[in-house]
C-alpha cells in the first residue's frame, strides 16, 4: 500500500517527467516514482548493482512493449534521505533536488548512461536543459 510522503512536490515531478518524455519523443509512456529511505535503496543497490551503499536514485527499465496503449517505461526509486541531505549539501531547495533526481532517473530509463564516458556530457547537458526554465525549440 502506498503511503503519502510529506514534502514530495508531486505536480513538479509530474511536469518534469512529462517534459523529458515529450522532448525525447516518448510521451506515450508511463513512469512510476517510488519514494524510499536509505536502508531500502541500499538493499536495492546491493541486490541489483552489487554496491553495498545507499544512493540517491535508481532506475529500472520495464518497458511492456508496443502493444500497450501507454507502455510502462519503468520505475524510478528516489531516496528521501538523500534528497534531504543533498539539498543541504548543494544548498538548493528540496523541490529542486527532487526534480534533479527524477530527470536523472528518466534519462536512465531512456537509455542514457553517465557511467559511460562518451555519454556523460550528453546526459549532463540534457539534465541541465530539462531542469532549466527555458523551453527547448520543438523540431
Amino acid at each position: 500500500m502506498a503511503v503519502p510522503v510529506r514534502g514530495v512536490p508531486r505536480a513538479a515531478l509530474r511536469r518534469s517527467i512529462h517534459r523529458v518524455l515529450r522532448e525525447e519523443g516518448r510521451q506515450q509512456a508511463d513512469i512510476t516514482v517510488i519514494v524510499i529511505d536509505d536502508p531500502g535503496i541500499r538493499r536495492l543497490n546491493r541486490t541489483y548493482r552489487q554496491m553495498d551503499r545507499a544512493t540517491d536514485v535508481l532506475s529500472f527499465c520495464m518497458e511492456t512493449g508496443e502493444d500497450a496503449d501507454r507502455p510502462l517505461l519503468g520505475e524510478i526509486y528516489i531516496s528521501i534521505d538523500r534528497v534531504r541531505e543533498q539539498a543541504l549539501r548543494f544548498q538548493v531547495h528540496e523541490d529542486e533536488e527532487w526534480r534533479r533526481l527524477v530527470v536523472h532517473g528518466c534519462l536512465h530509463l531512456l537509455g542514457y548512461d553517465h557511467h559511460k564516458t562518451a555519454e556523460r556530457t550528453v546526459m549532463r547537458g540534457k539534465e541541465a536543459l530539462y531542469l532549466s526554465a527555458r523551453q527547448p525549440i520543438q523540431p
